[in-house]
């Protein structure tokens, strides 16, 4: 305990948050400068400035790596050397953002840009504003001179946003031994649940819904629109989009859901909350299940959930087609095959005139339990912006590049310092992304609070 208090007041002293924030959000600026989108743009660029950065700050050169799958598509590796040779933990985030039509923003999206209290550009919040936080947190700690217990690397990669030429993928399939770890730090996911200005929670995302992909065809002879069949391929297909829209897969709790619902029961509160909490101790309960998947985030947080997106077919006006489809986009349970996501949507349908397949698999993505000692660490970095919080394991129903760490069987935790309003966050793939001023130094905190907390890990 002594070691521990030693390291935060030495921690504390030399690198007052200020510093550490303005330099965060110089990096941010340098980072938003740079177009890192999948169709023009080069996160090698990125990670080039960035290496200069850390070999600046004392970051031996062998320890700074710029490497990748293509030339526009190069990752970043720190490696900040421990005093032991435990396993290292891994901090990751992507530098590639999606892309951003100028004339759609208020602001130049690759321009940095404050107004009115905000901080507007492409990536503040997904995921350059949490990259720069965690490099400046890096590099404060490298100025202090202070030395982890153990290895911890910093994991900048391409092809998130896209997934081509992924970078979380490559390195694991060409240079595991850079990015195997006892756990990774996902800053793409996780952060603060606020309701009307009102910090209610913090999440620590321990789990993902898997992709899916399928795509649902109708064939038929085709012909002249002015002597209609009983039954065109539209007709055959709208029939089924209509009974996959109706059909219900079976709610699923796995321990990182029943953590969720036990430790979000009591904050929520009213029949919502009541309702979590009955489900916790019986999965089974159907009132308690009625009650929550009557809200469209819960229906998607306990169970899978299949939606038409893109349709396809038709050659003119006056002609009936030969062949349409549909692309179905599954998010499915955790643990579930994906045989079975198959099977269930053929019986939905009901017609075997209409052929269901596989258009992009499943990789499984397992959830991963954290320990009490876990999350006992993120409550003491939460604590120190928003005391008495709750610490909350949860579920994303969308998908980072956590998925493939833990294909490989390396748990992944989201704990992005996110201290904003659900409203901003959903800004992020839209125009006029942005995070608050305030918003943006309490990330930088958590960030460093957060690195100084892992450091100490034995």
């Amino acid at each position: 305990m002594a070691h521990a208090q030693g390291i935060a007041a030495r921690s504390a002293r030399p690198s007052p948050a200020r510093t550490t924030e303005t330099l965060a959000r110089e990096v941010m600026a340098e980072l938003i400068a740079i177009n890192t989108t999948v169709s023009t743009g080069s996160t090698t660029i990125a990670s080039r400035k960035l290496a200069a950065r850390f070999t600046a700050a004392g970051f031996a050169p062998a320890d700074v790596m710029v490497m990748g799958a293509g030339a526009r598509s190069q990752n970043l590796i720190v490696r900040l050397r421990g005093r032991t040779r435990a396993k290292p933990i891994v901090f990751s985030a992507h530098l590639d953002v999606v892309e951003a039509p100028r004339l759609d923003w208020g602001t130049d999206p690759f321009v940095l840009t404050e107004k009115e209290g905000f901080l507007y550009g492409r990536g503040v919040t997904d995921d350059k504003g949490p990259a720069a936080a965690i490099v400046a947190a890096f590099l404060s700690y490298k100025r202090q001179q202070l030395v982890p217990e153990r290895d911890l690397v910093l994991a900048l990669t391409a092809g998130e946003e896209s997934d081509v030429e992924n970078g979380v993928v490559w390195l694991l399939d060409r240079h595991r031994a850079l990015v195997d770890a006892e756990y990774v730090l996902n800053l793409d996911s996780g952060g603060a649940q606020i309701v009307n200005g009102k910090v209610r929670s913090f999440g620590v995302e321990s789990a993902e819904k898997v992709y899916l992909d399928l795509e649902l065809v109708a064939r038929g002879p085709g012909g002249h629109s002015s002597i209609p069949p009983v039954q065109t391929p539209i007709d055959q297909l709208a029939r089924a989009l209509e009974r996959v829209g109706r059909h219900t897969f079976p709610v699923t709790i796995n321990p990182v859901i029943r953590s969720f619902l036990e430790k979000s029961g009591p904050v929520e509160g009213g029949e919502q909350g009541a309702a979590m909490s009955a489900l916790a101790r019986e999965p089974n309960d159907l009132r308690a299940q009625t009650v929550l998947l009557n809200d469209r985030w819960m229906n998607a947080i306990l169970r899978t959930t299949c939606v038409a997106t893109m349709l396809r077919g038709g050659t003119a006006p006056n002609a009936i087609p030969q062949e349409v489809s549909a692309t179905v986009n599954c998010r499915v349970m955790p643990g579930t095959a994906q045989e079975a996501i198959v099977r269930a949507l053929r019986s939905a349908v009901a017609d075997s005139n209409i052929t269901v397949r596989v258009v992009r698999p499943m990789n499984p993505s397992g959830p991963s339990v954290p320990t009490a000692a876990f999350l006992a660490m993120i409550e003491r970095v939460v604590a120190a912006e928003h005391p008495g919080i709750p610490v909350i394991p949860y579920m994303e129903t969308g998908a980072t590049d956590g998925l493939w760490f833990r294909n490989v069987g390396i748990p992944v935790f989201g704990v992005n310092g996110f201290y904003e309003e659900e409203t901003d966050l959903r800004r992020a793939h839209g125009k006029d992304e942005r995070i608050s001023v305030t918003g943006f130094g309490a990330m930088v905190r958590h960030a460093v609070r957060l690195l100084a907390e892992v450091a100490l890990t034995k």
